[in-house]
C-alpha cells in the first residue's frame, strides 16, 4: 500500500500528465503553423521577386528602337548612292547596336557599356541627320563605373530625336552631362526643341507617347524600391532637359 505522500504525487502526476501532454502538443502545432506560415511567406516572398524581376525584363524588353526602320531607309539611300564605305559602317554599328540589346540581360550595367550603347545608336543617327546633328557628351571619371540600368540613356536620346529633331526643322543639339555628388548619380539629356512632358501618374501603356519615360521611372521603382530615384523632365528656353537621378552604386 502507498504512503499518502507516494499517493499525492502520483495522483498530482496522474492529473497533471494529460496537460503537460495538451500543453507541449499544442506548443508543437503552434510552432509548425509557425514554421509553415513562415515557409509560406518566404515562397510568397520568391514570388513576389520572381515576379518583379519579370515584371523588369519585361520592361526592358518593351524599349523597342523606333527607329529600325528609319535606319534600314538611311541604308537603302546609301546604296543607291554608291556610298559603300558608309553603309558598311553603318551596317557594322547597327549589328552592334542590336547584338548589346538582345544579348544583354543584366538589371544594371556600368555607365561606361550604356554609354557605349548610346554612341552606336548616335553613329546611325548621324547617317540620317549629318551635319545638322551636333552632339556633345560630358562623363564624371567617378561616374563611369557607376551602375545604371540598360538603356536608360539611349531611351531618354531616342526621346529626343523622336519627339524633338524628327519633328522641328533647324539645328538637333545634344548634350549628355553625367555626374555625381558622392551619394547619387544625375544623368542629363538636353536637346534642342520643346518635347511633350509625361506624366508619372498616368496609366502605363506601351507604345504610348512618353511610354519611354514612364517605362524608366518604373524599372527605377523595382530596383532601387526603398531610395529615392526619379526621372523628370522641364524646358529651360528652347531646350527639353530630361534628368535622372538615382543612388550611386557599384
Amino acid at each position: 500500500m502507498l504512503p499518502l505522500e507516494s499517493f499525492s504525487v502520483y495522483i498530482l502526476i496522474c492529473v497533471l500528465a494529460p496537460l503537460v501532454g495538451a500543453f507541449t502538443l499544442s506548443f508543437i502545432m503552434i510552432f509548425e503553423k509557425q514554421l509553415d506560415n513562415l515557409h509560406k511567406e518566404a515562397i510568397q516572398l520568391k514570388l513576389e521577386k520572381e515576379l518583379q524581376i519579370a515584371n523588369y525584363h519585361q520592361l526592358n524588353q518593351q524599349i523597342q528602337p523606333h527607329f529600325f526602320f528609319n535606319t534600314l531607309n538611311s541604308l537603302m539611300s546609301l546604296a543607291r548612292l554608291n556610298r559603300k564605305d558608309e553603309l558598311l559602317k553603318g551596317l557594322e554599328v547597327m549589328a552592334k547596336f542590336f547584338k548589346f540589346k538582345y544579348i544583354n540581360h543584366d538589371n544594371l550595367i556600368i555607365i561606361d557599356n550604356d554609354i557605349s550603347y548610346v554612341n552606336n545608336y548616335l553613329e546611325i543617327q548621324l547617317l540620317r541627320f549629318g551635319q545638322r546633328l551636333q552632339i556633345t557628351q560630358h562623363v564624371e571619371d567617378d561616374c563611369r563605373l557607376a551602375l545604371t540600368p540598360p538603356f536608360l540613356i539611349q531611351t531618354i536620346v531616342e526621346n529626343a530625336f523622336k519627339h524633338g529633331f524628327e519633328k522641328n526643322a533647324g539645328p538637333a543639339n545634344l548634350r549628355i552631362n553625367i555626374y555625381t555628388d558622392g551619394l547619387n548619380v544625375y544623368i542629363e539629356v538636353w536637346n534642342t526643341h520643346h518635347i511633350n512632358p509625361f506624366d508619372q501618374n498616368q496609366e502605363y501603356v506601351p507604345q504610348d507617347e512618353g511610354y519611354g519615360m514612364l517605362n524608366i521611372q518604373k524599372r527605377l521603382d523595382l530596383l532601387f524600391p526603398d531610395q529615392e530615384a526619379s526621372i523628370t523632365m522641364e524646358y529651360i528656353h528652347t531646350e527639353t532637359l530630361v534628368k535622372v537621378n538615382m543612388p550611386l552604386t557599384y
